[in-house]
């Protein structure tokens, strides 16, 4: 992680968090706080992520910037689908599921059309960014 990163996203959730997403909560698509359990920690981690409501999904992306793999809390969610997410609305558990095939297209298609950053991100790695739906659990 840079350091830019490493002070930078703990400010982001602390602002984000103190001003109930009114700061910083949006960056073009709204932000929403994934907190996911470390696959091999098992301690919990929050990160920021853009995302996209579509049909009634939450969808975020694993986009790395580009990168050549997966960001580490795409690997804890896979591991651990249950997460944690705060938006502006509130807190709500949620179980990830990662997109395969064509639904993974359709949504990476709807993403892109919102915030063309990530299609620059896609041509910048051979992998297939992750598209992921986070859907509520009932009670």
């Amino acid at each position: 992680m840079t350091l830019f990163l490493r002070f930078f996203v703990p400010f982001h959730i602390f602002v984000f968090r103190r001003t109930r997403g009114r700061v910083m909560g949006k960056f073009g698509l709204p932000v929403l706080l994934l907190t996911t359990t470390g696959r091999r920690t098992g301690m919990r981690r929050t990160v920021p992520l853009l995302y996209l409501e579509d049909r009634g999904t939450v969808l975020i992306i694993a986009s790395n910037n580009g990168g050549p793999t997966s960001p580490d809390w795409y690997h804890n969610l896979v591991a651990n689908p249950m997460v944690e997410v705060e938006t502006r609305a509130g807190w709500h558990t949620m179980r990830a599921e990662p997109l395969v095939g064509a639904e993974r297209r359709h949504r990476f298609a709807r993403i892109t059309s919102a915030a063309d950053r990530y299609e620059k991100y896609q041509s910048r790695t051979t992998r297939p960014i992750p598209v992921i739906a986070l859907r509520e659990v009932s009670g």
